[in-house]
């Protein structure tokens, strides 16, 4: 009896510990947790509201000065960079403290997703 008791553990913590493994974690689920494999190319207008959105994050988050709150997109381009879309979000003010932090780049990849920001545009 000990033993069937000892194998049937035994079979149901294997079980359990296996299909864990077919989950994988190089996938992601999205916003509604789905198993979608494919990303949604975003137009402009989409990213420009990533960009805005990213300055608004930083000015909260103290990464940026508070004079850039309500900055206006000063500039925009479209690059290819590593064979991938990717929209140059330039912001400028005329405000911010630091003479040569004036300019403040956000780069947003096709799918929406911010690639980068800096001071530099590069």
């Amino acid at each position: 009896m000990k033993k069937i008791i000892t194998n049937a553990a035994f079979a149901a913590a294997l079980t359990l510990s296996v299909s864990p493994l077919y989950a994988g974690g190089n996938h992601d689920h999205g916003h509604d947790h789905g198993h979608s494999h494919s990303k949604t190319v975003v137009n402009e207008a989409k990213a420009k509201e990533v960009a805005m959105r990213q300055i608004k994050n930083f000015v909260q988050s103290g990464k940026l000065d508070k004079s850039w709150a309500g900055v206006a997109v000063h500039s925009v381009n479209k690059q290819t960079y590593n064979s991938m879309p990717e929209w140059i979000f330039t912001f400028k003010n005329d405000k911010e403290p630091n003479q040569e932090r004036h300019s403040f780049y956000i780069f947003v990849n096709q799918y929406g997703e911010m690639a980068g920001a800096n001071f530099t545009g590069k």
